[in-house]
């Protein structure tokens, strides 16, 4: 027989795992439960101490590590104290797991109403060694309903020498009765900059050498248990061999680095395609959770928000904070929207995507191609000499000074109201008339109690053919940007309350007759002019500029100078002008004005004198004159006093 040799040293094999060598043995070892140590520290010095303390809290966060040291303080040689000696026998045999009146249960695999049976039993024992006898019920949520009722005397009245430390991690599973009877302590899961801080000082005292990112990433991974991120350490150290680099640490965990993160936002940022595509196929060789990097772009984009929000809220929670304020500044805050919007879109489409690299790829391919101000991009032409092609390429006239009317931009989002508007007077393309004879149309009012969203998609009027030289139908993606645009309107309708006196400046053109609509005389809305002159913002509809251009034109004032007109359009809106809206828009005032008309737009404070505002005040006129007719309408008035009814102001719509 062959005896075994052995050389090295039996004190290597006595490897002890991070999670059990680091456990705290005092209370000032704890890291992240200051609220549930400062309440047990208090009790303890003031010997207000419960019979039955209950510790809940998901796994890894201390809740047994606790109940261990709440024994060493009430069983420690020295007396009922918070800071326990350490030295004496029943703190040794307490921390060496030995102490024989500590009795540790594991509910979970001693659920019987027998063994709890045998637990009460043994209660009126009084202790061998200890002070107080102590029963660490680990997973109590585990215990049958038989069991538990079989407790409940006993939890209720114990004799004085004992106390009862229950653990669980879900205590909605708990009976109210068991609830009502013990000092509930909720631990909270630790967050990664607690865990990373801890990481650092374990690592540092073990002489183990580690890169920063390798401890967020297992801070990160933890989910905010102290223990999973020891653990995951010790198997770090073993796969990086005696050493944590973020690289292996990446690999061993199937994520990427919070770097590779950086590099995608950057190539977003600056608006980089082939940067994108190649991080993409880069990280994609890792085979990563694609959710995952969604879930941390998420995450960043909302803090993001926030430090643009309420500069300064930002936190060191995930070792980002320089790059959380650096993308503050350098993304627009319709990007940040859009880019979050993007991500949580797709993340819940990676389910149904037949390949999740490609739902990940789209995800962020919509982040780039929809940005506010982003080129529109026409789709290929089919070359002249294209031998599949049976027909020759169809040239598109170019619109000229007597074409019908204008013609729909459909490459561009086209808001329009979606309930009919009777009273907006357009021209008809099918019977063109001189400029000359065309009637001045009554103002337009809106019948809405407020502005309604605007719907991405345009119908054409009557006799108006759609251009296909104007591109393919609008994205529902632009949605996201388009938001911006009914918030500013919103915030100019406000603004013209204050300027309801505001008397509009006149433009003199030549003579027209005006062939006004009947207007309700009890109607408070603002007079027409007279005639010969053109007043922008009640005339404006007569123009017939529809779509994004008729939009942001509404919300600019006008001023002519000669043969110039001038529209002061604020910020916002000036954003998302560009020269084909521009072209839209001086092409109608030429129509309208003659040829000579030339056309400057400026950024500035529109002032309340532009077309959106006094349709508002038009609105809100007619809403108030509608609330007060149905006030002292002698029939509603009968109606509110024999019934004594109200009226629901919100209900009333103007006729």
């Amino acid at each position: 027989m062959v005896k075994p040799i052995f050389n090295g040293s039996w004190q290597n094999m006595s490897y002890q795992v991070l999670a059990r060598k680091w456990r705290p043995r005092t209370f000032e070892d704890m890291v992240g439960q200051e609220h549930v140590l400062q309440a047990l520290i208090h009790a303890l010095d003031n010997q207000r101490l419960h019979h039955a303390y209950l510790f809940t809290g998901t796994r890894g966060v201390g809740k047994t590590t606790i109940g261990r040291l709440l024994a060493r303080c009430l069983n420690c040689e020295t007396g009922v104290t918070a800071t326990p000696c350490g030295t004496c026998s029943s703190c040794q045999e307490i921390q060496e797991g030995r102490f024989v009146d500590l009795i540790e249960i594991d509910a979970a695999s001693r659920t019987g109403v027998d063994d709890m049976r045998e637990l009460t039993d043994n209660v009126q024992y009084s202790p061998s060694r200890g002070r107080f006898k102590v029963y660490l019920i680990d997973e109590v949520h585990m215990l049958t309903n038989q069991s538990f009722n079989a407790f409940l005397k006993t939890l209720e009245e114990p004799p004085e020498h004992v106390k009862f430390l229950l653990a669980t991690t879900d205590p909605q599973k708990l009976p109210v009765t068991v609830l009502s009877r013990c000092l509930q302590f909720n631990l909270k899961r630790m967050t990664p900059e607690h865990i990373a801080g801890h990481l650092r000082h374990v690592l540092t005292q073990e002489g183990i050498p580690f890169e920063e990112p390798a401890l967020w990433l297992l801070a990160r991974a933890a989910d905010g248990s102290m223990r999973d991120a020891l653990s995951l350490t010790d198997q770090a150290i073993a796969f990086g061999n005696q050493k944590l680099s973020g690289s292996d640490v990446s690999n061993m965990l199937g994520t990427i680095d919070q770097r590779d993160i950086e590099k995608l936002v950057n190539a977003l940022v600056e608006n980089d395609g082939p940067a994108l595509l190649s991080e993409i196929g880069r990280i994609s060789d890792f085979a990563p959770d694609y959710s995952v990097i969604l879930a941390d772009l998420l995450s960043l984009f909302h803090r993001v928000t926030m430090e643009q929000v309420v500069p300064g809220s930002v936190d060191n929670a995930l070792g980002d904070a320089a790059q959380v304020e650096s993308l503050a500044r350098r993304l627009s805050a319709e990007d940040a929207q859009l880019f979050y919007q993007a991500a949580l879109m797709g993340r819940k489409d990676l389910a149904v995507t037949p390949d999740a690299r490609m739902g990940f790829e789209m995800t962020l391919l919509r982040m780039l191609a929809f940005r506010p101000g982003a080129d529109r991009r026409e789709p290929p032409a089919i070359a002249s000499g294209d031998s599949s092609s049976g027909q020759e390429p169809r040239e598109e006239p170019e619109p000229g000074p007597e074409a019908p009317g204008p013609q729909p931009e459909l490459s561009e989002p086209q808001p329009e109201l979606t309930k009919p508007q009777p009273e907006f007077s357009k021209p008809q393309p099918e019977q063109p008339e001189p400029v000359a004879e065309q009637a001045a149309p009554e103002p337009p009012v809106l019948e809405q109690a407020a502005p309604e969203p605007p719907v991405l998609e345009e119908v054409a009027p009557a006799g108006v053919a759609e251009d296909p030289a104007d591109g393919p139908p609008p994205v529902e993606a632009d949605e996201a940007w388009l938001a911006s645009l009914d918030a500013t309107a919103e915030s100019a309708a406000a603004e013209a309350e204050s300027v309801d006196d505001y008397t509009p400046e006149p433009v003199v053109e030549p003579a027209l007759e005006p062939e006004q609509a009947p207007v309700p005389a009890e109607l408070p809305v603002e007079s027409l002019p007279e005639s010969g002159e053109f007043v922008w913002e009640q005339h404006f509809r007569s123009l017939g500029i529809v779509g994004m251009p008729g939009n942001l034109a509404s919300n600019a004032a006008m001023s002519r100078h000669g043969d110039e007109i001038v529209l002061t359009i604020d910020e916002g809106h000036a954003r998302l002008l560009n020269a084909r809206h521009e072209e839209k828009i001086g092409e109608a005032l030429r129509k309208r004005f003659g040829d000579t008309i030339t056309l400057r737009v400026e950024q500035g404070d529109a002032g309340g004198r532009t077309p959106a505002a006094w349709e508002e005040r038009q609105r809100r006129a007619r809403q108030k004159a509608a609330e007060e007719a149905i006030r002292n309408d002698p029939a509603v008035q009968s109606i509110v006093e024999r019934f004594e009814a109200r009226v629901v102001e919100q209900s009333i719509r103007p006729v």
